[in-house]
């Protein structure tokens, strides 16, 4: 896990309990901060400190040598992550990227001179998906969509949820895993989901969902982060098919989700027969449910 930080961020975080470690922010000739336990600080070489005075401020240099060795050395095997802001570590780590974008032919074509990194560190939480779990499928398989603003667990819960669905009745389940988080190598994902998952690396989800079904025959696709028009329309076609998705989207809240051009569909069409409203107070705790037709589940709340 991180071993593309440079070896000073690396001996700094042996300072502290890398379970609290959520996310990295590394600027060039800026203090190093990190989400620790939920909470913004800096890390210095003694680990998480208040004091600006003593964090560790990284050079443009640490940053370049950072891209470098999370690209295993090779930036051009990456080129078509970083088109898209992020590099993914082996361990499922994923590297935003903020710098110079650069476009060719109305298009992202590079990004160069890569000023600064938010890596996010991903987390095995067994059973924070099982509220989830217990609510949304005690009637059989259904499509689920999980709401939030990005850091509230969406990927972890997701994890969580393939897991349980390969526990028990056996079902052909494959993940669509775009930019390689859902089944990073630390989490032992296939020894946790057993014999009947498939996944697909690396692929764009249009891509990856529509291959799956002419392809693959699953009874349900995990994939996660759904953005644009394209990407509903490959869930739409999945579900109209017959095969169940349970899949995430930077929405806030429901009345997002409402009022957004790009998921009306979902509305429309009642593609999900559960949207699940994360919260904030901890991975696995949730605002509450809601039905096909955004209806409140009764009591359904916490963690």
């Amino acid at each position: 896990m991180l071993d593309f930080l440079t070896d000073g961020l690396r001996a700094a975080l042996r300072n502290t309990n890398l379970n609290s470690v959520y996310e990295l922010r590394v600027r060039a000739g800026k203090p190093v901060v990190m989400n620790y336990g939920g909470n913004y600080t800096y890390l210095g070489s003694a680990g998480a400190t208040d004091r600006q005075g003593a964090a560790l401020v990284a050079s443009s240099a640490d940053v370049e040598e950072i891209v470098y060795r999370a690209s295993n050395y090779s930036v051009y095997s990456v080129t078509e992550q970083m088109r898209q802001g992020f590099i993914t570590g082996a361990h499922g780590e994923r590297i935003g990227l903020g710098g110079m974008y650069v476009y060719e032919d109305g298009r992202v074509f590079a990004v160069k001179e890569v000023t600064s990194l938010n890596i996010r560190v991903p987390h095995e939480v067994a059973g924070c998906g099982e509220q989830v779990w217990r609510t949304c499928f005690q009637n059989g398989l259904t499509s689920v969509l999980l709401l939030s603003p990005p850091g509230r667990g969406k990927t972890t819960i997701l994890r969580d949820l393939a897991r349980l669905l390969c526990s028990g009745k056996p079902l052909n389940v494959l993940v669509s895993d775009e930019r390689n988080e859902i089944t990073a190598a630390s989490m032992d994902f296939s020894l946790d989901t057993g014999a009947f998952t498939d996944v697909i690396r690396f692929a764009r989800k249009s891509d990856a969902l529509t291959a799956a079904v002419r392809a693959m025959r699953p009874d349900v696709i995990v994939t996660d982060e759904l953005v644009s028009a394209e990407e509903i329309a490959a869930v739409a076609a999945c579900v109209r098919g017959g095969v169940e998705v349970l899949a995430s989207a930077h929405l806030r809240s429901i009345d997002a989700l409402r009022i957004s051009p790009v998921f009306s569909v979902c509305v429309r069409e009642k593609l999900f027969g559960y949207y699940v409203v994360l919260s904030e107070e901890g991975v696995g705790c949730m605002e509450g449910i809601y039905d096909a037709d955004l209806q409140p589940l009764d009591a359904v709340a916490g963690c």
